[in-house]
């Protein structure tokens, strides 16, 4: 039977906190709001509030609460009022981390275990729920699109390429010798990424292959793991694609769809007649016309740049493309309306505007920056490896140039403060600051 005390049953909770978006976001938020108010109990040590980090965070938090308190007339200003509540649960985890960086590493091993077999759960539902059209609950493929136990929404790809950094990052912390367990990992990150091809989004899958290269690059131990791992991704694509065994169709989504959105190319038979033998032939006349990865992110990207050149300095506030296309009923004279412009840098720029702008790449660069100098160090700890894991997911979070969730969305605020908790934590073992 497990013993809990305190510290045990918070990083126990820490780590399974992404899980609970599965029944819903209002547990997450409910397990975050208990991580902050624990740090506020606590913590007596105001030293944490001087972070640097904490401190960058807080002031974009007010410029966001003043943008929206300015420009936003409606409901959507309000969210913007709270945002700072995020910057806090950035540093209930840095807290959390560093109060139970010394638990038993049979609670941590503990921890593992139970993260891997809710992972195994999500393994073996989104396969059945891909060869045989349902999952366990009933579950059924939604538009092609593979969703496990998330049912009508659609994230699952989402939700494993965010968990992924985290599960590597404590196996490191755990201190597991991941030689000693090369082919069972092999085997469960096989998995895991056949889950995200077959989950169908293309987002999650090309950020899956950029997290796969950085890492070989980026983190010794996870090389030959993650070399195996990627041949038999590669053979289980090849498969689906020559034996067609599930009930959706992943490769044509992922490849085909998305080179025919992007160029927009479609085929057009035509009836013409030969000239010479009088007969009737069919021509096949190919139409391209690029997009900026299809119509519908071309479009809202267009109305983007559109609204942006009225207030470039300062945006059009924090949700501000949903609250304009609200005032327009969704039907602008130019582009596509949604509730978000689907592109993280382009939101931040519209919606922030340059002053925006400057937080967003000043904090890339700076994990840039950090990632290579800690890369260079001849420290080869487990601290290393941990950084290097968190840099390379808030990479990935944050990579600008693929369309992309709500920046301001509460799953996704939550998902990158929890990395740049983890980050902040990892930050001061290997710096030593």
């Amino acid at each position: 039977m497990i013993s809990l005390n305190k510290n045990d049953f918070m990083f126990y909770l820490l780590f399974l906190t992404p899980f609970l978006i599965i029944p819903g976001i209002a547990i997450i938020e409910l397990s975050c709001l208990f991580l902050i108010l624990f740090f506020f109990f606590k913590n007596r040590n105001f030293d944490y509030y001087k972070n640097s980090k904490f401190i960058f965070l807080i002031i974009f938090s007010i410029y966001l609460a003043i943008n929206a308190f300015f420009q936003i007339n409606d409901n959507l200003r309000i969210s913007s009022f709270f945002f700072f509540r995020f910057c806090f649960l950035s540093l209930s985890i840095f807290f959390i981390l560093e109060l139970c960086e010394n638990i038993s590493n049979k609670n941590k091993a503990n921890v593992l275990f139970i993260i891997i077999l809710l992972n195994i759960f999500i393994f073996f539902d989104s396969h059945l729920q891909f060869i045989t059209g349902k999952n366990v609950f009933g579950f059924e493929i939604i538009r092609a699109t593979v969703s496990s136990f998330f049912g009508s929404e659609l994230i699952l790809g989402s939700f494993l390429i965010k968990l992924l950094p985290i599960i590597l990052f404590l196996f490191f912390f755990s201190n597991i010798e991941i030689k000693k367990y090369f082919f069972l990992l092999t085997i469960f990150f096989s998995l895991f990424f056949s889950v995200i091809f077959i989950a169908g989004g293309r987002t999650p899958f090309f950020l899956m292959i950029l997290f796969i290269f950085l890492s070989i690059f980026f983190i010794k131990d996870l090389r030959n793991i993650f070399y195996s791992s990627l041949i038999i991704l590669i053979i289980y694509i090849s498969s689906n694609f020559i034996f067609e065994f599930g009930k959706s169709n992943p490769e044509n989504r992922i490849f085909i769809k998305t080179f025919n959105q992007i160029t927009n190319n479609f085929f057009l038979k035509k009836r013409d007649l030969n000239l010479k033998g009088g007969e009737d032939v069919n021509k096949i006349e190919l139409k391209k016309e690029i997009k900026i990865f299809s119509s519908n992110h071309h479009g809202h990207y267009v109305l983007a740049y559109k609204l942006f050149k009225e207030n470039p300095i300062w945006g059009i506030g924090p949700k501000g493309f949903r609250h304009y296309c609200r005032g327009v009923n969704y039907d602008p004279p130019i582009g596509i309306c949604s509730t978000h412009p689907h592109n993280f840098l382009i939101q931040i720029m519209l919606e922030t505007g340059l002053v925006g702008l400057i937080f967003y790449l000043s904090a890339i660069i700076f994990v840039f920056l950090k990632l290579f100098e800690a890369y260079l160090l001849k420290n080869t700890s487990v601290w290393k490896n941990c950084f290097l894991t968190i840099s390379l997911g808030l990479i990935v979070n944050f990579f600008p140039f693929v369309p992309s969730g709500n920046f301001f969305n509460n799953w996704i605020s939550i998902t990158n403060y929890y990395y740049v908790g983890v980050y902040m934590f990892s930050y001061k073992k290997v710096f030593n600051l």
